[in-house]
């Protein structure tokens, strides 16, 4: 091939990226993708809040390879939240899209790498230094972040140094989830090209028929819509492709618990188990099961009577060997609770709709817990947020609760009553979920001889013959605190667990890893 020849192929690659995408890897791009690719040709800065299964990650790869080998010696520099976003998402299909294309591709590919020389390669990137976005320098530089709303400003900012040139790309593509931060900003901004993929959009609803099965289809959409509802943050965001109308009303906004679903638990610390109990019709009964700060596992049942749910927690118990299982012995959790006490396990009973400890702020014990789980999902709040197992139920049912204040200004929680007159389910699996974290001082049901799993503190207070300071609000003691006047730096341990209470907020309360925000004295 004459030099005047291959350079004429080049520019009419850098010219029509949908042709060199179809001719030299061998995709067939559907109308919303290839405008993306265009866009990205045409425009400085392009933006996609796009919907859930139509292939976003699919085509910034693909946009990705196309910058990459259609303008020599350019720089491509990827990122997302989180490490495995990174390697296992787009880069999975940038490594795919390499290997399997309809001619040999230039580079090293390696997992996050594609190197074609010392100044032309592709990079993909995660980390909380935003300084390691630092000192890349290309003419033509293309900056793709992907998950777009759960990536930190300080990664943005970073990156407007090298953003300067007139080749400089930018694309954010993501599911729209935070109603702040750079991907929320730039749909208000006149520097973004904005583009919006919408489930109804997908090729498998506007022809009526499941031409590409890997996109989002009627059925799917059909699904949601019954089991999300229509308006919830998650039709808005996951079938829309909407930022979610997430009101100061919300308990657990939906950015909070996608990020609680990308953490990997810590798999150590005491086992608890929460039980929401449920017979028959659409309601189930959910187990939930907590180590330490995180729930490590959630299971659900339907159509499960009482004495078949309280076999399957009492097997369960035969696996996890729980510290206490928590069952809300209101209605027909009563019964499951007296089937449990009679073989002895570390039942405990426990009653939602009682009046709160702290009666001036909550309503009854439902709207303290559930805040309680507010304040350990929080990322600004709470040191360590808690990890929560990617369940669409789970997040369905948490993004689903809203709250409000009575005339006693008591945060009070929407009832399931509430929600079931909007169309919405029950929010069992956040019932079970709550449980589990539930401050409890209801009545444990350890029977028969079974050994202590640990002695309580307040024997190894009256055997040390040590002061013990009270903790307002427990009705237990911290662990012992030997000598006068605790000194500077000492921190009280946790009267649930004894874990060191080492930071405390402006109401006094002190942070438990296992057991969240705790009074002292």
């Amino acid at each position: 091939m004459q030099p005047t020849e291959a350079q004429s192929l080049v520019q009419r690659a850098q010219q029509d990226p949908v042709w060199w995408a179809t001719a030299i890897l061998g995709v067939d791009l559907w109308g919303k993708q290839r405008e993306i690719l265009e866009s990205v040709r045409d425009h400085g800065r392009t933006a996609v809040r796009s919907a859930h299964g139509l292939g976003k990650t699919y085509i910034a790869a693909v946009t990705a390879l196309w910058w990459l080998l259609s303008h020599p010696e350019s720089i491509v520099i990827s990122t997302a939240p989180t490490w495995p976003q990174v390697e296992n998402l787009l880069w999975r299909e940038i490594r795919r899209l390499h290997t399997q294309a309809r001619y040999p591709l230039d580079g090293k590919l390696l997992t996050t790498s594609l190197e074609i020389s010392e100044k032309w390669y592709a990079l993909g990137l995660s980390t909380n230094q935003p300084e390691r976005f630092q000192g890349f320098h290309a003419e033509h530089l293309l900056l793709i972040v992907d998950e777009a709303s759960g990536v930190d400003q300080g990664i943005f900012d970073a990156s407007e140094g090298f953003l300067t040139g007139p080749h400089a790309r930018v694309l954010l593509i993501g599911n729209p989830t935070q109603v702040r931060g750079e991907f929320y900003e730039a749909f208000r901004s006149p520097l973004y090209q904005k583009l919006q993929l919408s489930a109804f959009d997908s090729p498998n609803v506007t022809h009526q028929d499941n031409v590409r099965p890997y996109l989002t289809t009627s059925e799917w959409i059909d699904d949601k819509r019954v089991k999300w509802g229509e308006g919830t943050p998650l039709w808005q965001s996951r079938v829309l492709g909407e930022f979610p109308d997430q009101g100061e009303d919300m308990v657990f906004p939906l950015s909070w618990v996608e990020q609680a679903q990308q953490r990997v638990p810590q798999h150590t610390g005491a086992i608890h188990f929460g039980v929401d109990v449920a017979r028959f019709g659409t309601d189930a009964s959910v187990l939930a099961v907590r180590q330490g700060p995180d729930i490590v596992h959630l299971e659900q049942h339907h159509q499960w009577d009482t004495m078949a749910v309280a076999g399957w927690i009492a097997q369960a118990a035969k696996s996890w060997r729980p510290q206490s299982i928590r069952v809300d012995a209101d209605g027909l959790g009563a019964g499951v609770y007296d089937v449990l006490k009679a073989q002895g396990l570390p039942v405990v009973e426990i009653h939602s709709g009682t009046a709160a400890k702290d009666s001036d702020q909550f309503l009854n014990r439902r709207a303290e817990w559930y805040w309680g789980l507010r304040e350990r999902l929080d990322p600004q709040m709470a040191p360590d947020p808690i990890a929560l197992p990617r369940d669409e139920d789970l997040l369905a049912h948490l993004t689903s609760l809203h709250y409000k204040f009575t005339a006693r200004g008591q945060v009070q929680l929407e009832s399931k009553d509430d929600l079931r007159k909007q169309g919405l389910p029950s929010p069992d699996c956040a019932d079970a979920v709550c449980y589990a974290f539930a401050s409890v001082q209801g009545r444990s049901a350890v029977v028969g001889t079974q050994p202590m799993p640990q002695v309580p503190q307040w024997v190894q207070g009256l055997q040390n013959g040590a002061r013990m300071p009270v903790v307002a609000g427990h009705g237990q003691l911290p662990q012992p605190v030997t000598g006068g006047k605790r000194g500077v730096g000492q921190a009280l341990a946790c009267p649930q667990c004894g874990n060191v209470l080492s930071r405390h907020n402006s109401r006094g309360q002190w942070w438990c890893p296992d057991d969240g925000w705790q009074e002292r004295e």
